[in-house]
């Protein structure tokens, strides 16, 4: 919901996304295939938190977004094959954007990626170093699940966005937004399994916001 729109005024959102209490304990993923290569197991990403509660890998966005920048169509979005996992394991972008897929490893990798459980796009990345773009593929904004046709534990997020107040969480569970209009807006955080959090802001002419977020063990 958005209120009071003026264009000309701007301003950053600012915070920390924290989990609260210990979560639930996570098994280590079991490795089902090229063992010689990725080992017997890995470790489980799903919830990665620093010592103060920092939660990682969380989305915050706008939900029905002002008009805003323009996506760059030359800015590149990177993911990686990374010893059979994907890096960044989330990852948002706006639509417009470019997005390649790199293999790091010398294995075959199908990266397939799915909206509402229909192909968005399949790449085949057989060889080490292997680069392929599906900027063209990325036509709708949503949140893409992200696995492998050769990995199954493999297992990543791509966020599409139609504007381009959004951020992802880093290390400490920080986030910064910036250039966002003044108004009333509902801020939404999304974690792969811990799911969405909300909250109202108004973002003002004269000054910035601080929003933290916290989510708690199911």
């Amino acid at each position: 919901m958005i209120a009071n729109f003026r264009a000309l005024d701007a301003a950053t959102v600012t915070g920390q996304v924290r989990f609260i209490g210990p979560p639930a304990k996570l098994a280590p993923v079991k490795v089902s295939k090229d063992q010689d290569y990725c080992g017997a197991v890995l470790p489980n990403e799903t919830y990665l938190i620093d010592s103060d509660g920092g939660l990682k890998n969380v989305v915050v966005f706008i939900e029905s977004a002002p008009a805003g920048a323009i996506a760059d169509p030359q800015k590149l979005n990177l993911i990686e094959n990374n010893g059979c996992r994907y890096a960044p394991r989330v990852l948002a972008m706006q639509k417009g954007e470019r997005l390649t897929i790199k293999n790091n490893d010398p294995k075959l990798h199908i990266p397939h990626s799915y909206l509402h459980e229909r192909t968005v796009f399949m790449l085949s990345l057989p060889f080490k170093s292997t680069v392929l773009e599906a900027t063209r593929k990325i036509r709708k904004p949503g949140v893409l699940k992200l696995v492998c046709d050769t990995h199954a534990w493999m297992l990543g997020f791509l966020h599409v966005f139609d504007h381009p107040f959004f951020a992802v969480t880093d290390e400490l569970g920080r986030f910064s937004i910036s250039h966002i209009p003044a108004g009333t807006y509902t801020l939404k955080a999304w974690h792969e399994e811990a799911g969405i959090a909300s909250q109202e802001m108004t973002v003002s002419e004269t000054g910035d916001v601080r929003v933290n977020f916290e989510f708690t063990r199911q």
